[in-house]
């Protein structure tokens, strides 16, 4: 071979070499190679581009729009719980294989990096989880401290286990083990955030879910599974381990950058830290995988016949890349594939952004059945769910002999004591428990029903008046005690910068398809749909068609 054909593919424009690669067709045999690699115990180097990772995601991606409709129009709950998985698993999942397809060596697989990330991933949640138990925290900047070393030292410890068991030391190995377990670590806290910020009972939020799936999604390149990949680098980069300093700042700098980003800021101030954050593990990790996948084709500490053999197999490499790329851009007009693989492209660039269509259309409320409302102070939130009633009561009040009194005689230790007061009747309840020394009762406040009755200004005709006092608590703290009087309020949760939001329940809402938001999305999507359609058809009307031109002209040839 000449000098100027083992020219390697790394001379020429990289970037678009890499994007022809990842887009081009694969055969059975390459998805082969894939799920098999690592597993024939043939070791040596890997050349391959990566490629699978954008298929996993669009296909994810589709999935998860496609349900998105289905829980859209048939409000059938049935499948929020795959909503939920396909929303933590497609990012994640996504990054790991493309991590994965980076990896140069051939002694590592795909299976072996899942069972690292489900077993890891379920080792770091646990001993997280026993951590926060133990030293709980109402403080938000303490808890943000808790949160880096309780949940950053746990997967470092599920890291190190890994490692060992697996056997395999190498630094990439460890970097690729490591986001192994920070991607099982961050799917399952997602998974958790998903449901508890979106589950407004006794319905499932479709925009909220959507809101964190997008935000738990970006951050996912970022955040758990590269920190932790790091230490799982320094891990086994450094000589002496556990001996090392080195190690153990690299630990702590996943912890710092945990920190900052659960820091309770504002949300301007929460932004630039964010983009810190995510700029200093990406140059981090980046710089890790360039130094250390050089390292491994230079082989430059290997003996001299490994040395050559190593250096014949990058070079085989190279050059079955370069004969790749080559036959990529060699498909000609006259070739049916040429045709099919635009076909196929077509479809599945249309099926694509249908599917961010489809993400968008159920992210938008459109004033559905169920709404939300969002409130800044303990008294807002109040006066909204008593429907501006003011109740006076005595919050304290204690057990009175002389008051009216009556018991429940399905309940042998409870007492009511009534008190009228502008037409309202309370009843404040109590629980009663005797003294068997003292031979005396005592009486214990429970909690205060208010039935409005029919002389008072809030009675309403026809409508349930008897209404039951709440305490509603907020990191530890009573932030508000009310008598839900409001019945369209289904439910309420707490967002992290204090605010409560209400989800209130509209059964007077009818679903209006002439509305301009329903129309310019529906067209958009059945315009993507019939353009990718009328493209696939034509791509495959075209391949037919040069493939029977080229079956006549071989067989006059042939004549």
């Amino acid at each position: 071979m000449e000098k100027s054909e083992r020219k390697p593919v790394r001379g020429k424009n990289v970037i678009a070499v890499f994007f022809r690669q990842t887009f081009r067709r694969h055969s059975g045999e390459e998805y082969s190679e894939l799920l098999t690699r690592g597993m024939r115990g043939d070791g040596g180097v890997n050349k391959k581009y990566p490629w699978a990772y954008i298929r996993l995601f669009t296909l994810m991606l589709i999935l998860y729009a496609v349900f998105l409709l289905i829980v859209r129009f048939t409000s059938n709950e049935l499948f929020i719980p795959t909503i939920d998985v396909l929303a933590s698993c497609c990012i994640n999942l996504s990054f790991l294989l493309f991590l994965y397809e980076l990896y140069p060596c051939r002694d590592l697989s795909f299976m072996s990096v899942c069972l690292a990330m489900l077993l890891g991933g379920a080792m770091a949640n646990i001993i997280s989880q026993i951590l926060f138990n133990i030293f709980p925290s109402s403080n938000p900047w303490l808890r943000a401290v808790y949160s880096g070393f309780f949940e950053e030292l746990p997967k470092a410890v599920a890291v190190i286990v890994v490692i060992v068991t697996s056997r395999k030391n190498s630094p990439l190995a460890g970097f690729l083990l490591g986001a192994a377990v920070g991607c099982g670590f961050s799917i399952v806290e997602d998974m958790g955030y998903i449901f508890i910020q979106a589950n407004e009972m006794p319905v499932m939020n479709l925009t909220t879910i959507i809101e964190v799936s997008v935000a738990r999604g970006a951050s996912a390149v970022c955040t758990h599974t590269l920190w932790t990949a790091a230490v799982g680098w320094a891990y086994c980069h450094f000589k002496r381990h556990l001996a090392n300093i080195a190690f153990y700042l690299v630990t702590i700098l996943s912890c710092g950058l945990h920190i900052c980003w659960d820091l309770p800021l504002g949300n301007i101030a929460l932004g630039f830290v964010y983009a810190g954050c995510a700029l200093v593990i990406s140059v981090e990790c980046v710089l890790i995988l360039c130094f250390e996948r050089k390292k491994v084709y230079s082989q430059s500490k290997l003996p001299m016949e490994e040395l050559y053999k190593n250096v014949a197999a990058v070079r085989e490499m190279f050059e079955q890349a370069e004969q790749e790329d080559l036959a990529v851009k060699s498909l000609s007009k006259n070739d049916p594939l040429y045709w099919k693989h635009w076909g196929h492209l077509s479809v599945a660039l249309g099926m694509f952004l249908m599917a961010i269509i489809a993400i968008c259309y159920c992210s938008i409320p459109f004033r559905e059945t169920y709404g939300s409302e969002v409130f800044t102070n303990s008294e807002e939130f109040r006066i909204f769910m008593q429907e501006g009633i003011e109740f006076n009561y005595n919050d304290n009040r204690q057990y009175d002999d002389s008051a009216t009194t009556i018991s429940d005689p399905e309940i042998a230790d409870r007492v009511f004591q009534i008190e009228y007061n502008d037409g309202i009747e309370y009843r404040y309840i109590y629980t009663k428990n005797r003294d068997d020394y003292s031979q005396k009762y005592y009486y214990f406040p429970v909690t205060v029903w208010a039935i409005v009755g029919e002389d008072s200004e809030y009675y309403k005709e026809g409508n349930a008046n008897v209404y039951y006092k709440e305490d509603v608590y907020n990191d530890g703290k009573l932030y508000a005690s009310f008598f839900r009087v409001n019945g369209s309020v289904t439910g309420y949760n707490f967002r992290r910068n204090g605010d409560v939001e209400v989800f209130i329940y509209n059964p007077a809402f009818v679903r209006d398809l002439s509305d301009w938001k329903y129309l310019s999305l529906f067209c958009t999507f059945a315009g993507l749909f019939g353009i990718s359609a009328v493209c696939y058809i034509s791509l495959f009307i075209k391949s037919w068609r040069v493939k029977k031109l080229c079956s006549t002209e071989n067989a006059s040839f042939a004549e």
